[in-house]
């Protein structure tokens, strides 16, 4: 097991010490990518020299692409200051200051490093910052690059010179024109229509509408209970009064002494019908009351209802 993992352990090394190889290989130039850059290098010297400042930064921006060493920043700082590029300047001088120092390096790096280490603190000190307020909402372009939303209204670097800002919203437009000498701080504010405008208001959230049983359910149920059971109490009272009749009448006639049994019984049977109807009634109101619930919860009192041989009574 353990001779297992010492194996692995070993292969794993290997393998981190190829990738490392083989990221280093990959970093460094060929041998014709160095002659490439040294020929660019040479070629923008020249040119530079021959006032041709422009076309000596192609050279250099190229040369530095290839070797990225601090010698080719530093060429290519000297020839963005010359042109007034103080911020590029800046930032390429710095670059350069901070190239790790490698192991047998030529001096000329280690000269490279502190000469644009010196450079870029001279620099500091020459560079312009300009403001630039508008509304809230409004895109802003410096020079025709459009400005962060982070760099708007903050002091902001910039290379002396003259500089076009545009202010605009979705409808209007403002321009302005600055000219920044060296270590000059200016700020300026365009006020364009249209920004900041305040968002509609929301619409407003339907109100919570809850559902409660209907007070009809109640009075319907209610109704409909009382009335079965009126409806059944009297005429099961009905039913035994003519039983208890029938026994003394023979072929439908009855004796005078039983007409208050009968009264009392046809009474009951009146009774028991009309709670039978009520009854019905009830259940319709009860089914309506359900399919047509109470859309605003009301405190209401249930009615309260009981039977009597005489009808339906209750409070409400």
């Amino acid at each position: 097991m353990l001779g297992s993992e010492r194996r692995t352990a070993r292969c794993l090394l290997g393998a981190l010490a190829i990738l490392v190889v083989t990221s280093a290989a990959a970093a460094e130039p060929t041998a014709a990518e160095r002659e490439t850059a040294r020929t660019l290098l040479l070629s923008g010297r020249e040119k530079k020299k021959n006032g041709q400042h422009k076309e000596a930064l192609a050279d250099f921006e190229k040369a530095h692409a290839i070797m990225h060493v601090p010698t080719t920043g530093l060429d290519l700082g000297k020839t963005q200051e010359s042109l007034g590029l103080l911020v590029e300047a800046r930032a390429t001088f710095l670059e350069s200051a901070r190239f790790p120092p490698q192991a047998n390096e030529p001096t000329a790096f280690k000269r490279a490093r502190e000469e644009a280490k010196s450079r870029a603190d001279a620099i500091t000190p020459r560079l312009a910052t300009l403001t630039v307020t508008v509304p809230a909402g409004a895109k802003v372009k410096l020079d025709d690059s459009e400005m962060s939303d982070a760099s708007v209204g903050v002091p902001l670097k910039v290379n002396p010179g003259k500089h076009q800002i545009v202010a605009s919203t979705s409808s209007d437009e403002k321009r302005a024109s600055v000219d920044l000498a060296e270590g000059e701080t200016k700020a300026i504010e365009l006020d364009v229509a249209g920004a900041a405008e305040a968002p509609p208001p929301p619409p407003p959230k339907p109100k919570a509408t809850t559902t409660t049983t209907s007070t009809l359910v109640w009075i319907g149920g209610g109704v409909a209970a009382a009335g079965v059971v009126a409806g059944s109490i009297t005429g099961i009272m009905a039913f035994s009064a003519k039983s208890d009749v029938s026994t003394r009448c023979e072929n439908n006639r009855c004796p005078p002494s039983e007409d208050a049994k009968i009264d009392q019984g046809m009474l009951y049977g009146n009774i028991s019908t009309v709670s039978f109807i009520v009854a019905g009634v009830g259940a319709g109101i009860l089914v309506y009351g359900l399919l047509n619930p109470a859309k605003v919860e009301q405190a209401a009192s249930r009615p309260t209802f009981y039977a009597s041989p005489f009808g339906v009574a209750g409070t409400f």
